[in-house]
Parts: C-alpha cells; structure tokens; sequence
C-alpha cells in the first residue's frame, strides 16, 4: 500500500512538473507581444490614438491610391482601399476607432495574411477584392497554366485605427514594408 502511494505520488509529481513545463512553453510560443520576431522587431499593434484616413496614404509621397473596395460585407469597417508604393501593393481598411479594428478586424487580417492564409475557395472571410490578396506562385520549369496561388501580403500592422497589409517575399520584410510605408504617413 506504502509503495503504492510513492508511486502514485511519483506519477502525480512527474505530471505536474510536465504540466508546468508545457504551460511555460504555451505561454512563451502564445504571448506573441505584438513583434515579428528577429533583430528589427516590428509591433504588430500599436494604438499611437491617430486615425487614419486615406487621405494619409494619398498625400504620402510616392504612394498610389489605386482601388477602392465596398466595405458592406466587412463587419464594421469604414473603407479599404489598395495603395501601391515602390512597386508593392499593399492594403489599408479603416475603422471608427483603433477598439474597433482590433476587435472587428484582426481576425479577417489574420485569415489572408501569412503562410496559412486562406485567399481562394469558400474559406475567404471577405470577398470583395480577393483577387488582389493572392499571389500565383509556381514552381521552376512549369507551365503558365500551373498557378498555386498564396497570401500577396505576408504581414499586417494596426496602427490607431488603421490595418495596414503589406507585401514582401518574408514576414520581415513584409513588416519592414509597413514601416516604410507608415513613416510616410507621420505628420512633418
């Protein structure tokens, strides 16, 4: 009976310890603060109090508004346009407030963004300029015809109420392609 005790004792030990082990791990992989990781880590999200117009893109020196894109099927956005700056597409939704993109947006910008974007088929959140969000990516020596298609923007920041998507062939530079871009936007 004693030694049925240790060893339960032992086991329960064991699992605990373990249990610690993978809670701290979780929280360490989970607490993303908001950076892309790496040497220049950029915050994902920032509430600067600012809002954004498109007018800030419009005005950014080198920066072309091109589209326009209807927000009714976009719960709670204000408008979202396309922008291209130094060859490089990027998207801008727009929000009442910097609560309001965070809470209303961040899980559309999380769907078309990254390795695992969903940019075709029934998956997309938000149709209404799909087309733009994704890439043909084919492999070497194929045919025109054989596109594979992935997420045009790898990254996305907030910033005030402003989601920002920006284009880049990896997350950091995607990220640094949103703080060029952003740095535009800072009033002189």
């Amino acid at each position: 009976m004693v030694h049925q005790v240790r060893k339960s004792n032992r086991i329960f030990a064991a699992a605990s310890i373990l249990a610690i082990f993978v809670a701290m791990v979780a929280v360490a992989c989970g607490s993303d603060s908001g950076t892309s990781g790496g040497e220049a880590a950029v915050a994902r999200v920032v509430d600067d109090e600012r809002i954004y117009t498109v007018d800030d893109l419009k005005d950014a020196l080198g920066v072309k508004v091109v589209k326009d894109y209807d927000v009714d099927e976009l719960p709670n956005a204000l408008e979202a346009w396309n922008a291209i700056f130094n060859q490089l597409d990027y998207e801008a939704r727009f929000y009442a407030s910097h609560a309001d993109a965070v809470e209303h947006g961040a899980l559309y910008a999380d769907s078309v963004t990254g390795e695992d974007a969903v940019v075709t088929g029934d998956g997309v959140l938000w149709e209404e300029g799909r087309k733009d969000r994704r890439k043909c990516s084919r492999a070497a020596q194929t045919p025109h015809s054989s596109c594979s298609y992935s997420a045009r923007y790898l990254e996305y920041v907030i910033r005030g109420n402003m989601i920002l998507f920006c284009e880049g062939d990896e997350s950091a530079e995607a990220f640094a392609n949103c703080e060029k871009l952003l740095a535009l936007t800072e009033p002189v």
